[in-house]
């Protein structure tokens, strides 16, 4: 205890009774702050509490020159922010001495403060003190960020309440944000939707099996390690995992065809009941060589009625136009029925109708050899009571009207079996 009165008086501490040396002693410093200690935290480490000897051990006085900033910090806010602060006898629960103020914001919020409320967690001037409005400026943020999602990613806001937002993403997916969280706030991005970032990748995987000739029949993802139900352009039915999507079909030999595939030069538009989802469907998509084998594939899943098929198309552009229709329908808002490529038969106008204006723009395709009207070439197909195609060769010009105002300029022939 020696050692301890010998370290208070070097300190100029004032010490009430003693209670041993893991008692609590009441001490007073020469500033006049009043704390608790035990003497033997004190006595047994040279560096009390981290601190030099010569240092001050009261925390109050420690900490006199950060609680003065603080305040200068709280003081200065308050002004700019138009708060009127009334200082209180009362000192929050930190210890360090910072005195608790009664403050009321210019739109009438009531509410209590410190010097150490005026900083953030990062030690940085907060920009709102008033509680009340630094949420209802979170909560406007929010919001904003929320509007400004929904309109990037067409989505729809179904209901609004005070601190939340249920939307559906445009594909119907039903998702709800918090405003009140920074975390909330965080999430309210435009790749929210999951579902709608699994057909992405969905839609990614059917691109690069198209480029090694194989076409994904699976009507949605399942994993990255999963077999999904593929087809190649030799006919082999495969079980094709993305990740292991490498050279192309695994039943065909190494070097078949000298390691190439036929390009994808055919564009058909088949409709009809789809087996799968029950729903009358209208299915635009590409094929090589004569396409009969995907038509064939199609007319079992029920989809028989035929409307399309250009086949000899140059390497790349049945690609090309399949994206413009597919990027066509999407902005129209058509919504798949099931995979990447499956739509409701109400959207058939409309695929013939971005097939048309594909093939308007299109160079190179200028000489057209015969002339008939729309009505007359879609009634046709629609009244044979056998399906039929509408074969075009794509040497010639292929041009539709999307208002059955003018002429198609296309030629045809009679369609081949399928």
């Amino acid at each position: 205890m020696d050692l301890f009165r010998r370290a208070c008086q070097q300190q100029g501490w004032t010490i009430g009774e003693e209670r041993g040396l893991k008692g609590w002693t009441d001490a007073t410093c020469s500033a006049g702050h009043e704390f608790r200690v035990v003497a033997l935290d004190v006595v047994s480490e040279p560096m009390h509490f981290g601190r030099d000897p010569s240092l001050p051990w009261c925390r109050k006085c420690r900490t006199a020159s950060w609680v003065a900033e603080c305040l200068a910090v709280l003081t200065s806010a308050a002004k700019d922010q138009g708060i009127e602060l009334t200082a209180t006898d009362e000192e929050d629960e930190s210890g360090d001495g910072h005195v608790v103020f009664a403050a009321s914001c210019s739109k009438g919020h009531h509410f209590t403060t410190t010097g150490r409320n005026a900083r953030d967690y990062r030690g940085q001037p907060v920009e709102i003190l008033c509680q009340d409005c630094s949420q209802a400026a979170a909560y406007a943020e929010g919001f904003a960020k929320l509007e400004t999602v929904v309109q990037e990613t067409r989505s729809t806001i179904v209901k609004r309440y005070r601190n939340a937002a249920e939307i559906r993403c445009r594909r119907g997916h039903p998702h709800t944000f918090y405003v009140d969280s920074w975390d909330g706030r965080q999430a309210i991005r435009s790749d929210f939707c999951s579902a709608c970032k699994r057909l992405a990748r969905f839609q990614e995987f059917s691109d690069r099996a198209k480029d090694l000739g194989i076409t994904v029949l699976e009507s949605q993802w399942i994993g990255v390690s999963r077999p999904h139900q593929a087809v190649c352009f030799a006919g082999h039915e495969v079980g094709l995992v993305p990740n292991k999507i490498k050279r192309g079909c695994p039943a065909c030999p190494r070097g078949m065809y000298g390691g190439s595939v036929p390009p994808h030069d055919v564009y058909y538009v088949v409709s009809g009941l789809d087996g799968i989802t029950g729903e009358e469907t209208v299915k635009p998509g590409i094929s090589s060589g004569g396409g009969y084998n995907r038509l064939r594939q199609h007319a079992e899943d029920g989809l028989s009625v035929q409307h399309l098929r250009i086949a000899g198309l140059p390497r790349g552009m049945a690609r090309l136009l399949e994206r413009y229709v597919l990027d066509g329908l999407d902005r129209e808002g058509w919504l798949s029925t099931r995979g990447l490529e499956y739509f409701p038969a109400a959207a058939l106008q409309d695929v013939l109708d971005f097939a048309c204006e594909w093939f308007t723009d299109q160079a190179g395709l200028a000489p057209r050899s015969h002339v008939v009207e729309a009505d007359d070439v879609l009634d046709a197909v629609a009244s044979t009571p056998v399906p039929d195609i509408v074969d075009i060769d794509a040497a010639v010009a292929v041009i539709f009207d999307s208002q059955d105002t003018a002429c198609i300029h296309m030629h045809t022939h009679a369609p081949d079996p399928v």
